[in-house]
């Protein structure tokens, strides 16, 4: 089941960054979703995006600005690359909710 998810997650990307660029930009809540698609799936797109995240300060204002605007469990799935967080309290934080 991880593989489909990691596709869609794919796709969402892909089919999100042409509708990045439009007035309302419904790219940027897709890319966002398949992001956390992957991330939730692959510890190694995990570990790219909390190493990208730390060194693109651009990226990570731009990650957590998407965070609000997907839907809650998206949104902590992504709130686990935040490099400025131990990852094992923002797992921990997950399994009360």
């Amino acid at each position: 089941m991880s593989f489909v998810y990691q596709f869609i997650g794919i796709v969402l990307i892909v089919a999100g960054l042409p509708l990045f660029w439009t007035p309302i930009p419904v790219g940027a809540v897709m890319i966002a979703t398949g992001l956390a698609l992957l991330v939730s799936n692959s510890s190694l797109v995990r570990g790219w995006v909390i190493a990208a995240r730390d060194a693109h300060p651009r990226f990570d204002r731009w990650m957590r600005q998407a965070q609000k605007a997907i839907p809650g469990p998206f949104s902590r799935v992504l709130s686990r690359t935040d490099p400025d967080t131990d990852s094992e309290s923002a797992d921990q934080s997950d399994k009360m909710r």
